[in-house]
């Protein structure tokens, strides 16, 4: 476990479990409940069902794969004092994913956010798809909560349209997926923020990062997600469906971030008053 500390931030990180974030605190308060961690090359809880698919005039098989994808695994730690920084190669020899990429990942520290450096770089002789996806499962915030994602549009939740352009507080257990359309900035972001406590917390990614989810109960707890494609990426395009998946010719590298932010400074009713 490699421990960082900036002020009165604390985060510890798992070399030998996926190059998580199992802890991330500030001051007295927990912020994670579950860690965070990265997805690859599939993203979603759910495990990947095998797909064909083609690229330019190659196709090629993709195995499918466990619900915790490939990132879970395998990482190389680069020895830095003061960055910790670890790589992972995927085996083109693998039906699961029969490609070789590198992905490089790089946590920092300051007081009051965590950030997640990502470079992606196609090993292969060919072209490559993939996706990215970054999970943070937050612990309980402490009281009731509301849900904000600052968007142009409505979400709609069982039906329903519900506006997540200004607070909305959590009666019952709320789970969202919003894609960068919705967003007027075409970058995702989500927060928590405290009813009664001046807690807040906000997921904001790199502008690939098109897919978002939010899924939080009442006290706070729960998950704020964001990809670069949509859960099942590769069998849901094979079927027609449009999901962001991204392709890498030979060589080609792909950057992004994930930004964690845990503010205990903002007033309980600033949002309102805005």
């Amino acid at each position: 476990m490699i421990e960082l500390e900036t002020g009165s931030a604390r985060a510890a990180i798992d070399s030998e479990r996926g190059f998580a974030c199992a802890r991330f605190s500030v001051a007295d308060w927990p912020v994670l409940g579950g860690g965070m961690h990265v997805e690859f090359p599939w993203v979603g809880a759910r495990p990947a069902r095998s797909a064909r698919l083609r690229t330019g005039s190659v196709q090629f098989e993709v195995g499918g794969g466990p619900a915790d994808t490939l990132a879970a695994h395998g990482w190389i730690l680069e020895p830095r004092a003061d960055v910790p920084r670890a790589r992972l190669r995927t085996d083109p020899a693998t039906s699961a994913y029969p490609f070789e990429l590198e992905l490089l990942a790089e946590w920092r520290l300051d007081a009051e956010s965590l950030r997640l450096e990502l470079e992606l770089v196609n090993r292969s002789k060919r072209h490559a798809p993939f996706g990215i996806g970054v999970r943070a499962d937050l612990a309980p915030l402490g009281g009731r909560v509301q849900v904000l994602a600052p968007a142009e549009q409505y979400a709609v939740v069982g039906g329903k349209e519900i506006d997540l352009r200004r607070p909305m507080p959590v009666e019952q257990h709320i789970h969202v997926s919003l894609t960068r359309r919705h967003f007027a900035n075409l970058q995702t972001q989500l927060a928590v923020l405290g009813q009664n406590s001046n807690r807040e917390v906000w997921l904001n990614t790199s502008a690939d990062f098109r897919e978002a989810e939010l899924s939080i109960g009442p006290d706070g707890s729960g998950t704020l997600a964001s990809a670069t494609c949509i859960p099942d990426a590769f069998a849901r395009h094979a079927d027609g469906v449009t999901t962001g998946l991204r392709v890498l010719a030979p060589g080609e590298a792909w950057r992004g971030h994930a930004l964690l932010v845990a503010g205990v400074h903002c007033e309980p009713d600033r949002h309102e008053r805005e």
